[in-house]
């Protein structure tokens, strides 16, 4: 085998570009060798050892020749690398160089760009110092042209009253004066002149000691002469602009009318007599409108005279609002006149609007709103406040209207606003007096429809007041409705008026349960009692006395509820402001934390009421032979004692009455409050009487009733009340001998505390244990 000639290059640079891989460049390098070597030979007939040495060989000469090929293949990869390494050299110093080329030019560009700023820097400044050169001599210019201007008006000005000064006829006088024309320019020119010739004559006059010359003393061509002959000119010619304004408004000549104006405008500049109109046009034409001078437009209006009773009301308004269609048609057509004949229309529309409200408005809402007497009645101030509020209704509509008209130039708000100060410069006092004498009125006792009426009341006027009161006065003047002040009377706002009307009305229920207690409940005749007539017996005595307390605890309850849904129909009017919100909410607060003291003290007295009197029933029913009765006529022990009867049905009434009335806890606490002082009373009306053994099962027989009658009533706080009583009933049935060890194991109480039961025993004083007697067992704990 043989391999590749040794002159030959097997690899080059080339042939690492592009996708190179190993395998590719092995197979390269070994392929020729094993392409000769897979070549077939003849073998002949040799054996098979001579076939296998032969074999051998062949593999170690390919072996031979591959390692001699890998070991080419090496060198030549070697000398590319050493070709490669001198290539990255020279490109490495190429590189080098142009970069100190290109660094060199950047140098030298920075250098450029440095001069150039600096060039740049001194044409800026010496563009600055012409620009400065430039304008001191446009001023100086300026100043020339002004000083010209000024040397020619001069010069202008002294020709002129040279002309007045030598003139002996106003027909003489230069064309300027005499053209029509020309009128504004020769009505400027001659206040100047005017003006002129009085410093310069005053200064003469100063001169020579103040000494004043006579018109007759006057010399023609003289600075007098002249001041004089300008007077007389600008008289003449006031008056023939006065005459010929007056003629075009008549004829309704706009363009004259515009030209007399500008006149009088320039006549402004003196001191004639148009200058003491302020704006003489205007004024002029103001003056001859028809709503101010018309018999017919001045008549409306004079309907709003002699308001007494809702029919002239309204004839008033419809007269008020006749007048009020008129003026802002008026001030449309007269705004489109004004924008053509004045040269501030906006200013002369906004004097005409003014002139309205102060002459026309003002005038018609004085005679309507004419302020009721002091001694008026509630239905006379409401009637004047509903016209107060309509009128201003209207008359704020009027302003809005013509606050379209007028532009954003002036507001007409404020001339409205202005029309009602003296009506409304009290207010809301007027509301007060009229709130405080409805109050008066009612004497009727505290009811939900009073009540009712009462936050109607508030709500008209706080929706008044609403209507009538700035927005920045609003706030306070809703809670003075609501909850006042300290400066305003009492019984004035709703939270006065509705605590006087709660606590009169808790007092009164209060004292009328009271009165009703005095008496004792019962039938006609204990005796022959059955349980329908006890009963609507009971029904009445709880009616009686309870229900009134009770009624008027749940009538408050309501009108609280009221007050607080009125209260969130008031806040939006106040919120704007956080101390009268606050001042509303804690005059809310402070009256609903008096009521719940008067409710919680009317309770109480309601239930001492009750109690009085249920102690007072049970002292006449209950006799003292109901727990000693006769041997010989034993009572019956399967029902309860009359008063048992009389109590229980006094108390089942009384509580089915509280939990009809009181709602949720309010209910359960009261009647858990009646178990706990039936149970007092109870316990104090078993001491009052001696029991025998008979007697003592028939209180027995009681107790169970009363215990039953406090279960119904669902108030488990006083349970072991009735429970201890029930157990202290036994202190009167069982033996004397047993007596020490009942005291002493179930019931636990003190010897001393037990003794007070004890004695009610019938065999008190004559039962012995041995020798002992019961107040000698019991004498010490």
């Amino acid at each position: 085998m043989k391999a590749a000639g040794q002159g030959d290059t097997m690899l080059s640079l080339e042939a690492f570009k592009g996708q190179f891989n190993v395998a590719s460049l092995i197979d390269k390098i070994a392929l020729p060798v094993l392409d000769q070597h897979r070549q077939p030979k003849a073998l002949g007939h040799k054996s098979g050892p001579e076939r296998a040495n032969e074999t051998v060989q062949d593999s170690l000469q390919v072996t031979e020749v591959l390692l001699k090929q890998f070991e080419r293949a090496d060198k030549e990869l070697r000398r590319l690398q050493s070709q490669l390494d001198r290539q990255m050299q020279k490109m490495h110093r190429n590189v080098d160089e142009a970069e100190a080329d290109y660094q060199a030019q950047v140098t030298e560009l920075e250098a450029v760009v440095e001069e150039v700023h600096d060039q740049f820097q001194s044409l800026d400044q010496q563009m600055s110092r012409a620009s400065q050169t430039a304008t001191k001599v446009g001023d100086r210019l300026q100043s020339a042209e002004n000083m010209r201007a000024r040397a020619e008006e001069a010069i202008t000005c002294i020709q002129y009253i040279q002309s007045f000064a030598m003139c002996t006829d106003l027909a003489e006088l230069p064309e300027l004066f005499q053209d029509s024309s020309r009128l504004p320019e020769a009505a400027a020119m001659s206040g100047r002149l005017q003006s002129l010739a009085r410093d310069v004559s005053g200064s003469r006059e100063r001169a020579s000691s103040g000494t004043k010359l006579s018109s007759a003393a006057v010399r023609q061509g003289s600075i007098e002469q002249a001041a004089l002959q300008l007077e007389n000119y600008r008289a003449l010619l006031e008056k023939e602009v006065i005459t010929s304004f007056d003629k075009a408004v008549h004829q309704k000549d706009l363009g004259t009318m515009a030209e007399c104006a500008q006149v009088m405008t320039e006549f402004e500049r003196g001191d004639s007599a148009l200058m003491q109109l302020g704006l003489p046009a205007l004024q002029r034409y103001i003056s001859t409108r028809p709503l101010f001078i018309d018999a017919r437009e001045l008549a409306l209006g004079q309907g709003a005279a002699q308001v007494t009773d809702a029919s002239s009301a309204i004839t008033a308004l419809r007269s008020l609002a006749a007048l009020y269609k008129t003026i802002i048609q008026a001030v449309k057509d007269e705004a489109m006149i004004m924008e053509q004949v004045f040269l501030d229309p906006a200013a002369a529309l906004i004097m005409f609007v003014t002139r309205l409200f102060e002459q026309r408005v003002q005038a018609s809402l004085d005679r309507l709103l004419v302020p009721p007497a002091p001694t008026a009645s509630a239905e006379t101030l409401q009637s004047y406040l509903k016209l107060v509020t309509e009128a201003f209704k209207r008359t704020t509509a009027l302003a809005e209207s013509l606050q379209e008209v007028v532009g954003k130039a002036a507001s007409v708000a404020d001339l409205a606003s202005a029309a009602f100060s003296e009506t409304l410069g009290d207010y809301p006092n007027m509301e007060l007096q009229w709130l405080r004498l409805l109050h008066q009125s009612k004497t009727s006792q505290m009811s939900v429809e009073l009540a009712e009426e009462h936050l109607a009341w508030n709500l008209e006027a706080v929706e008044r007041c609403a209507v009538l009161s700035t927005e920045a006065s609003c706030p306070a003047h809703v809670r003075q409705l609501f909850q006042g002040s300290p400066q305003q009377p009492t019984n004035s706002c709703l939270l006065q008026q509705m605590g006087r009307l709660i606590m009169g009305g808790l007092a009164l229920a209060a004292d009328a349960c009271v009165k009703a207690s005095e008496t004792s409940y019962g039938v006609a005749s204990a005796g022959s009692a059955v349980r329908a007539a006890i009963a609507k017996a009971a029904s009445t005595a709880s009616s009686e006395v309870l229900g009134r307390g009770l009624d008027a605890v749940a009538t408050v309850t309501i009108i609280i509820g009221l007050l607080q849904q009125h209260h969130k129909v008031i806040q939006p009017h106040v919120e704007s402001s956080a101390s009268d919100s606050t001042a509303c909410i804690s005059g809310m607060a402070t009256l609903i934390r008096s009521v719940e003291d008067r409710v919680l003290a009317s309770m109480q007295a309601i239930l001492n009421a009750f109690f009085a009197q249920m102690d007072r029933t049970l002292s006449s029913e209950q006799k003292r032979i109901d727990f000693r009765p006769p041997e010989d006529l034993p009572p019956p022990l399967d029902r309860p004692t009359d008063a048992c009867l009389f109590a229980t049905a006094l108390l089942t009434t009384a509580a089915k009455s509280v939990l009809q009335t009181l709602q949720g806890s309010n209910g359960s606490a009261f009647t858990s409050e009646m178990a706990s002082r039936m149970a007092s009373l109870l316990q104090t009306h078993m001491q009052r009487y001696s029991y025998s053994p008979t007697g003592a099962l028939r209180w027995k027989r009681d107790i169970t009733e009363y215990t039953d009658c406090i279960r119904a009533l669902h108030a488990p706080s006083a349970s072991e009340s009735f429970a201890e009583l029930a157990a202290l009933v036994n202190i009167l049935l069982v033996a004397p001998e047993k007596l020490l060890g009942l005291i002493d194991g179930s019931l636990r109480i003190s010897h001393q505390q037990a003794l007070k039961y004890i004695k009610l025993r019938e065999d008190f004083k004559t039962a012995k244990v041995g020798n002992a007697t019961l107040a000698m067992m019991f004498a010490n704990d």
